[in-house]
């Protein structure tokens, strides 16, 4: 039985070695921050990224707060074919352009010469590298896929516009989940899928707007310490969990209706002033053409010279 185990042992760590191990690159070790593993090819592409996201780091570290970071190696595949492989293996969505592995302190990365134009690839590398950099601040502690996902988006500055619009009609149409019930794994259907990112950005939010930095930074010490996540949020924060889950889901409808009542103040103050220009017009040339015409009616009772 011993030797079984043993041999089922062995073949986990050759799959998982298999799974993430790289194929023949050269690498680049240019900064305190990252290795960059990559085909000869690609060796532009990989110093750009190297460099360009090297200058970013820092921001996102002093934003977060100075923690521990360990060196995270980037592995830049060459095709999208490559890509794919890690994908189907790390079973990300097929939408994903990069996979982070914290347990390993390493982000596969999809070829930018392979993205369609306007893609986001800074952003998402971003977000990527607060996967890692939370863990390495939590090592010892299991964290609600809420708090993850909020705190990558938040600090990635993931939210625009459109996120904001469909975050709102989502409430208003009761689309609106239990977190709770999605700690430790993501909906199973794509667009409630969709409905967890943009609720867990908007929850992290709240609870940043809520409490005062203070706390939030007693709470990150707690975890840092090994206590749970539910025991570091209660000391920190003075309230429990699904306490502060079902005040942020709470918030969610008030939100909404003051989106909704700014945005329609927004235009109203938009169209006033166009009306009171257009009004402002219409009088100037209704003024000029009764001037002209009583020029026009003086000059014709003017008595003429000789008559």
């Amino acid at each position: 039985m011993n030797v079984k185990k043993a041999l089922f042992f062995l073949f986990c760590i050759l799959v998982f070695t298999s799974v993430f191990s790289n194929p023949v690159y050269s690498e680049l070790n240019q900064n305190e921050y990252f290795i960059i593993s990559y085909d000869k090819s690609d060796e532009k592409i990989a110093k750009d990224i190297l460099q360009n996201f090297s200058k970013t780091v820092p921001e996102i570290n002093r934003e977060v707060g100075f923690y521990d970071i360990p060196v995270i190696q980037l592995v830049l595949t060459h095709s999208k074919k490559e890509f794919d492989e890690y994908v189907t293996k790390g079973k990300l969505p097929e939408n994903s352009i990069a996979m982070a592995i914290p347990a390993l302190s390493k982000i596969i990365l999809q070829n930018p010469k392979t993205l369609p134009p306007h893609t986001e690839f800074y952003k998402v590398l971003t977000h990527e590298y607060l996967h890692i950099l939370l863990h390495s601040i939590a090592q010892d502690v299991y964290l609600p896929l809420w708090f993850e996902e909020g705190f990558v988006q938040y600090y990635a500055k993931q939210w625009n516009i459109n996120r904001e619009v469909q975050f709102v009609t989502d409430a208003l149409k009761g689309n609106v989940l239990d977190l709770q019930s999605y700690s430790y794994h993501y909906p199973e259907v794509k667009k409630k899928v969709d409905i967890f990112y943009l609720q867990s950005y908007y929850t992290f939010r709240y609870l940043l707007k809520r409490f005062d930095m203070q706390e939030y930074y007693q709470f990150f010490d707690h975890i840092q310490m090994g206590q749970s996540f539910e025991t570091s949020f209660t000391r920190a924060f003075g309230i429990s969990v699904q306490a502060f889950l079902e005040a942020a889901k709470k918030s969610i409808s008030s939100h909404s209706v003051l989106a909704i009542l700014y945005s329609g103040f927004g235009i109203f103050w938009i169209i006033i002033p166009i009306l009171l220009m257009i009004a402002y017009i219409r009088k100037r040339r209704y003024g000029r053409r009764l001037e002209e015409k009583w020029e026009t009616e003086g000059a014709e009772h003017i008595p003429h010279e000789g008559s």
